[in-house]
């Protein structure tokens, strides 16, 4: 059969059509594809976060002493054959069987000790900080990332995905590593900020938001659901599968996802994390009460003292992560695991006194006293009335606790409260008291002839409330929110506020003598001088403006310590030098500072820093 010319020029012509055509549709694919991958590398350079690393040095152990509490744990992970907690109180390294076998404080690197989240990747620890960002630990010595861009921000979860991990920050965004970079993960453009908790489920990608619900991440697309989607809450604590379903834990309860939304089937206020364990979901609230669900709610008992818990699923074992240290399930109930045998109670140091036998007193803004012996043993006093504790002295070889409850005698074998408002006080909150004076948030008051008189605004105090107060000689100087007040004979007879001396913050938080002078510390205001010509003199131009903590000075007889936000400011009385301390010191946050011949002990918000005097013979940071 013969094809006629015309017929095979029809398919010659049909040919080149098509072949053109596919042509066409392959460079249009080719430069589309092009395209998408160059805007996802311009993407992805847009995302990128510049950071630097950072090598923290160890410190020397000799002069400086960290004393803390490890029972608040935050998070557990297996790093070289040992299990790990990140605690408010530094790092825990564990042996299998639980026992302690090293605590990592900032005297070994790390940039602080309040600790919020672990993970391991690629043989080093992942250390999450609650202001210092990230930190990793290669099993000798810790590594810091800061990011340039943004804000070092509180690191609150980790979780790993294809090979890296994804870090939850609280107002720094969510970030992905990759072992080498950091990238931004966003929702187009929005940042996601808040983060509580991240879980990496097959495709899905969950966050689960401080106070904006759940953003759920499949095939690049993000959904978001909040209350108006049926969540009972706007926090979401945890994310689980059970049974093929999905369940999100919030604050008020757990919900399962249904038909495109979220159904409520349990409400539990306060509730706090969650875990999926032997068929069942695990819920525990902030006070340690546990429950499982599988379709029926049942409750645990849960351990003694088991505040600020979490639970958490690692080595295939369920654990339980609070202030009473670590437990894990067994046998149908929390068993302890491992637990800190240190001597602070609590971390949370809002005054110290030296005994006299040499004891320190930490007096603690939640938990009472703790009362550590020169020879290492300890004790702990807290009852209803001694709890919130915020002075203490020594008088006389007495050891007397200013309260929020009143003022205490702490001396013999159990508190006695001997002053409150059944006594006179204006209020039994007692911020500081010295002799026969008694700061109150209501006004000074003044025992006499075994009576209070009491001084306000009306007897002309700059503000009723007062914070601190000093003797010198026949005047009594009280530190108050609106100035200073020189009192004689139980009258003002001269005030200092920033409308008539150069006091220039009013709200007095501290008086020190030091080498003969009086000095005087401010929120916000940094230090002055009141001279005894009544002069008063600011170091701002030397040392700058700062936050002084009430309790947060002291003298040793050569140098003034101030207690701050951002660490110790110390002046030589002798050369008249301003310089800072900080990098020894488990918080930044000085609270409180004490001393005796030996060493200056520095209260903070996460434990107690020991340090000899000679230290500050040494060149600081300025």
């Amino acid at each position: 059969m013969r094809i006629s010319s015309w017929k095979l020029i029809s398919i010659f012509i049909l040919t080149v059509l098509a072949g053109t055509v596919a042509y066409r549709i392959y460079r249009v694919y080719i430069l589309s594809n092009a395209a998408l991958a160059d805007e996802r590398s311009r993407s992805a350079e847009r995302d990128r976060v510049p950071f630097e690393r950072l090598r923290y040095a160890p410190h020397d152990k000799d002069i400086v002493k960290i004393i803390q509490s490890t029972n608040n744990v935050r998070d557990l992970s297996i790093f070289q054959d040992s299990y790990y907690a990140a605690t408010d109180g530094g790092l825990i390294q564990m042996s299998p069987d639980g026992q302690i076998v090293r605590h990592f404080t900032v005297l070994d690197g790390l940039p602080e000790s309040d600790l919020t989240a672990l993970a391991t990747l690629a043989g080093k620890l992942y250390i999450g900080t609650r202001t210092s960002g990230l930190v990793v630990f290669d099993g000798v010595l810790f590594e810091g990332y800061k990011f340039t861009d943004r804000k070092s921000d509180a690191v609150t979860a980790f979780e790993e995905s294809d090979g890296g991990l994804v870090i939850g920050t609280f107002s720094g965004g969510l970030l992905q590593f990759d072992g080498s970079n950091f990238t931004e993960i966003k929702t187009g453009k929005e940042r996601i900020v808040g983060v509580n908790c991240i879980r990496k489920i097959g495709r899905r990608l969950y966050v689960g938001i401080f106070a904006n619900g759940l953003y759920v991440n499949e095939d690049s697309t993000w959904s978001h659901f909040t209350t108006s989607e049926g969540l009972p809450s706007d926090r979401v604590v945890g994310i689980e599968i059970l049974d093929g379903q999905r369940y999100a834990a919030t604050d008020l309860g757990l919900a399962v996802f249904d038909g495109g939304a979220f159904r409520t089937v349990a409400k539990i206020p306060t509730l706090a994390g969650s875990a999926v364990h032997e068929g069942r979901i695990f819920l525990v609230k902030e006070d340690g009460q546990i429950f499982t669900f599988d379709r029926t709610m049942k409750e645990l008992q849960p351990p003694d003292g088991a505040r600020n818990a979490r639970l958490i699923s690692r080595d295939g074992k369920l654990w339980l992560l609070s202030s009473a240290g670590i437990s894990v399930y067994q046998d149908s109930r929390f068993r302890g695991f491992s637990r800190s045998e240190g001597p602070l109670t609590d971390n949370f140091i809002s005054a110290l006194a030296v005994g006299k036998d040499g004891d320190l007193w930490a007096g603690t803004f939640r938990r009472g006293i703790d009362i550590l012996g020169p020879a290492g043993d300890s004790r702990h006093i807290e009852t209803e009335g001694v709890r919130e504790i915020n002075y203490l002295t020594s008088i006389d070889n007495k050891i007397s606790a200013a309260t929020s409850a009143g003022l205490f005698n702490l001396t013999g074998d159990s508190p006695q409260q001997f002053l409150s408002i059944k006594d006179g006080l204006p209020s039994n909150s007692i911020t500081h008291f010295s002799g026969e004076y008694f700061s109150t948030a209501k006004g000074l008051a003044i025992r006499s002839g075994g009576r209070l008189r009491i001084l306000t605004t009306v007897q002309g105090l700059p503000n009723n409330s007062v914070y601190t107060g000093i003797k010198i000689g026949e005047k009594y100087y009280a530190g108050t929110l609106g100035g200073i007040a020189e009192i004689v004979d139980g009258r003002v007879m001269r005030t200092y506020t920033d409308s008539n001396s150069n006091l220039t913050t009013n709200w007095v938080t501290a008086f020190c003598l030091a080498g003969g002078r009086l000095f005087v510390g401010t929120y916000g205001g940094g230090v002055f001088e009141l001279t005894p010509s009544g002069e008063i003199r600011s170091f701002a131009s030397e040392a700058g403006k700062f936050t002084v903590n009430p309790n947060a000075m002291y003298s040793d007889g050569e140098r003034l310590y101030a207690g701050t936000l951002t660490g110790v400011k110390t002046l030589d009385v002798r050369t008249q030098e301003w310089k800072t301390v900080k990098n020894i010191l488990p918080s930044q946050t000085v609270m409180s500072i004490t001393g005796d011949a030996t060493a200056v002990y520095f209260g903070t918000m996460k434990g107690i820093a020991r340090v000899e005097r000679s230290f500050f013979a040494r060149e600081v940071s300025k």
